[in-house]
């Protein structure tokens, strides 16, 4: 069991390093011979697929030709971990493909082709430059072929691609089948609605556009009414031919909502039609959609015809006044922009606002980036009364200072961009500190310029070092809940291992960790371990007074009763005052033995209690503070509160769905596996050993059946696992636990049942102790955590 979880681990932790290293990282490092190709691909077989794909499709001129069969084969098969979601990226198979084509490798171009869908044609008209003519021939011939096996909108959009590489002679024909695909998908989209942001019809007027047939193309522009897919199609169009199609446009135009963007865009097509685009905003009866209108066409135009457009325009606006503020401003924008002589009625009405359009005109007018870092960062340092003193020799040690061991983020990006304006000794020693942070340099970009190519190639290997080694995550919450589970001999050796990780720690976390082990602990060392917690609430200046809180509350229950009550009196004195949050204070207060309860006078918890239920009643667990032996005078304040609140409180146990309540889908047929393991759940502890041991095979078989899904998540059985029997469990770790079973999972919330085992972030970590502990008993967790441990602290290979 146990060289099965580090085998897994093992996997598991290089896997999560890799995924952290950035795109700009690995191109660097192939670039700069870091890496080998080899080495490059090897990190992206452990990285999800969906960045694998992103990588390829925007890095791919990184890598050699020589490798790029060894990329092909990356992106054309699933990795290990890649599960059942993984899928071939077309646009990052027809990009290899093109390389492969421009490489001089033919034979591997066209297989990557043959491997893609709707981007075949399109991938060939890319190839075709770097292929024989007998190559091409043969190639449109193999995905003609192809053709008609292929779904509707695949084979529609891959004729559309195809038909500049069909010959004269086949034109006719392809022209047809395009003119009939595109038919039967608009019938489709009759019965089933469009598809958004696509035309069928503006696709098949492109196609042929781009292959030579205007007349065609035309035809199919008649049945278009969307006046940007209209444009599209027009742009494609030589002359009068564009004219014509411009004009169809220009009809769409006076019946679109959006008039003035459509005549705008009209004449910036075809400025032939500027008269009649001109005539449809003039005969717009809303004044302000009439201005618009007639700015966007100005602005396509030039002397003398653009400030008269401006002038009539302004003129069916300023009537208007308050009204139309707001068309104001725009056309005042307008005139900043495009600078028009004003009228002195324009000046007037328009002045302060051209005023302000001018001033935001010269602050664009900004100083050089180099004298803007040196004033900021003299700012920043010294304060906006003293910037100057960066440029004396104390200041500059000072700049030093900050560059080596403070600066981070924007301060970083502003010193690096202060030492570009530098020169000579300053300029270097600067550079240097820099290099010494220890921070990531590589994406400023000042990098290049400040820093010579061996110091770049340090500074690269040097992260590389950081990010490849075993990813080091956070094991505090496993060890923690590993200790809570075992019991004995055991349970004293995980504690141990947890509290060696918690005082490595500090501020909140150490103090957690404190005090959840003084839970766990017994005799001496729980005494010992709360006056550790108590002493850490005294001295640490890292705390806000909630945290403080929190580790009282938490130790409260373990000390004496005295003691109890004097430590009750700070949480009150901090709840009645507001210093913790309204969400955790019947948290804190639920968290008071009984006893102290009853010896405290009315005086003291009072205030605190009902300033709780004032700020946040809807926080309380009222049926756990209904189990509390508490005295009259607290019980009577808490149900005043009830019963205020009482129809809410209804209304939710009303609402509460019983255990049994998700199998009621199955009520009227056969149940799922999931519900039949939902229904043992909610039904094995009342039931006798003979009546589980006789309903053991059918939830074996439902186990069975869950883990044979490769879709299914795990999350039922991560729910079920504490009442499952032991055959079942073995199934479930015969199934997920080897390291060769493992599931890469590209969100952190998939609930596959061992992903992320060690984080604090892994929804079911609970689970997987549990079914190490049912499968092994506490030993087996003990050296779970001696693992766990060994593992985080072994230096990296």
């Amino acid at each position: 069991m146990l060289q099965q979880l580090r085998a897994r681990e093992i996997v598991e932790r290089a896997y999560w390093a890799e995924g952290h290293i950035p795109f700009s990282v690995r191109v660097k490092a192939l670039e700069a011979g870091l890496w080998s190709a080899e080495e490059a691909l090897d990190g992206l077989r452990r990285i999800d697929f969906v960045g694998r794909h992103v990588f390829v499709f925007h890095h791919l001129r990184v890598f050699p030709d020589a490798s790029l069969r060894a990329v092909l084969a990356l992106v054309r098969q699933p990795q290990p971990g890649d599960g059942a979601e993984w899928f071939a990226d077309e646009a990052a198979l027809a990009a290899v493909a093109v390389r492969l084509a421009r490489a001089g490798q033919p034979d591997a171009a066209l297989d990557a082709i043959r491997a893609l869908s709707a981007r075949r044609g399109e991938a060939l008209r890319s190839c075709a430059p770097y292929f024989s003519d007998a190559a091409m021939a043969c190639a449109v011939s193999e995905i003609e072929g192809w053709l008609p096996g292929a779904e509707p909108l695949v084979a529609f959009l891959v004729a559309c691609d195809l038909l500049p590489l069909v010959p004269a002679r086949d034109s006719a024909r392809a022209r047809g089948e395009i003119v009939r695909l595109r038919a039967a998908l608009e019938a489709k989209e009759a019965e089933d609605g469009p598809r958004w942001g696509f035309s069928a019809r503006k696709r098949a007027a492109e196609a042929f556009a781009v292959a030579g047939m205007f007349d065609a193309s035309e035809a199919e522009c008649q049945g278009l009414d969307n006046v940007d897919d209209l444009l599209s199609v027009a742009r494609e169009h030589p002359g009068e031919s564009c004219a014509r199609i411009a004009r169809i446009a220009l009809e769409r135009a006076r019946t679109s909502r959006y008039v003035p963007a459509a005549l705008g865009k009209v004449v910036a097509v075809c400025p032939a039609l500027a008269d009649e685009a001109i005539a449809c905003a003039r005969g717009e009866a809303n004044p302000v959609t009439a201005a618009s209108a007639l700015l966007r066409v100005a602005a396509r135009l030039g002397e003398p015809r653009a400030p008269a457009l401006f002038h009539e325009a302004f003129c069916r606006i300023e009537p208007l006044g308050d009204a139309a503020s707001d068309a104001l401003e725009w056309i005042a924008d307008w005139a900043a922009d495009h600078g028009p002589s004003l009228t002195e009625r324009e000046r007037a009405v328009l002045g302060e606002r051209v005023e302000q359009a001018a001033r935001e005109a010269e602050e664009r007018e900004a100083p050089p980036p180099v004298e803007a870092a040196e004033s900021r960062l003299g700012q920043l340092l010294f304060g906006p009364t003293h910037a100057d003193r960066i440029r004396a020799d104390r200041g500059f040690e000072s700049v030093l200072e900050f560059a080596e061991h403070h600066a981070a983020g924007d301060h970083l990006a502003l010193v690096m961009e202060f030492a570009r304006s530098l020169e000579g000794e300053r300029r270097a020693r600067l550079a240097w500190a820099l290099l010494q942070s220890g921070e990531e340099l590589y994406d400023s970009p000042a990098f290049a310029e400040l820093f010579s190519a061996e110091e770049q190639r340090e500074h690269l290997r040097m992260v590389l070092a950081r990010r490849e080694r075993p990813a080091d995550v956070e094991i505090l919450h496993t060890l923690g809940r590993a200790a809570h589970l075992a019991t004995g001999a055991p349970r004293g050796v995980l504690l141990s291992l947890y509290l060696d990780e918690v005082r490595e720690r500090g501020g909140r976390v150490r103090l957690r960790g404190l005090f959840t082990a003084a839970s766990l602990a017994e005799g001496d060392q729980r005494a010992a371990l709360v006056d550790e917690v108590l002493a850490e609430v005294e001295t640490c200046d890292h705390l806000s007074e909630e945290d403080r809180v929190e580790a009282i509350a938490a130790v409260m229950p373990l000390v004496a009763a005295a003691r109890a009550v004097e430590l009750a009196g700070r949480m009150l004195h901090a709840v009645a005052e507001g210093q913790i949050g309204r969400t955790q204070a019947s948290h804190r207060l639920m968290a008071m033995p009984d006893p102290v309860w009853a010896v405290l006078p009315a005086s003291r918890w009072e205030p605190a209690l009902r300033w709780a239920l004032e700020e946040g009643a809807e926080f309380f667990d009222w049926t756990s503070w209904q189990q509390k032996t508490l005295p009259h005078e607290v019980r009577a304040l808490l149900e005043v509160h009830t019963s205020a609140s009482s129809p809410a409180c209804e209304g939710g146990d009303d609402a509460s769905p019983s255990a049994a309540e998700p199998n009621a889908g199955g009520a009227g047929g056969e149940l799922s596996p999931e519900q039949r393991l939902r229904r043992w759940a909610s039904e094995a502890a009342s039931l006798s050993e003979t009546e589980r041991a006789a309903l053991a095979p059918e939830i074996d078989a439902a186990v069975r059946a869950i883990l044979a899904n490769p879709d299914t998540e795990d999350g039922v059985l991560c729910d079920t696992m504490a009442s499952l029997p032991g055959a079942a469990l073995r199934a479930i770790w015969s199934a997920r636990a080897c390291a060769d079973a493992w599931r890469r999972t590209i969100d952190i919330s998939d609930p596959a049942l061992f992903a992320y085992l060690p984080s604090e972030h892994y929804l079911h970590a609970d689970a997987v102790l549990q079914l190490i502990l049912r499968l092994g008993g506490s030993s087996a967790l003990c050296d779970f955590g001696r693992m766990l441990v060994g593992l985080q602290h072994e230096p990296a290979a």
